[in-house]
């Protein structure tokens, strides 16, 4: 296996769960790629997250939708929107199935 083909994993830490969440304030309404690509990798690793984390990420979302509410922001463009709206459906689920694990 070449360098670049190799993947590589790292320890997913409260100080990288913590970064996650900047990732996400910061994306959220960015009209950029990096919506889709945030979304992706999250999308990728909610089984491995904290419920801490993933309880952080949901009140983000709504707090961000309540700053939408008010006109202060957006979710970006319509795709960036789409994107969101089945990121939170992913991240309810998962939260959902641990509470019902509990």
């Amino acid at each position: 296996m070449d360098e670049l083909s190799a993947k590589k994993t790292i320890e997913l830490t409260a100080d990288l769960e913590l970064m996650l969440s900047c990732a996400m304030r910061y994306c959220m309404g960015r009209r950029t790629y990096i919506v889709g690509s945030f979304c992706s990798y999250v999308e990728s690793i909610l089984p491995d997250l904290s419920i801490v984390e993933l309880e952080r990420m949901q009140k983000d979302f709504d707090n961000h939708s309540l700053d939408v509410g008010t006109g202060y922001t957006t979710w970006g463009d319509d795709c960036d929107r789409n994107e969101w709206m089945s990121f939170k459906k992913k991240l309810d689920l998962e939260i959902a199935a641990r509470s019902k694990k509990i």
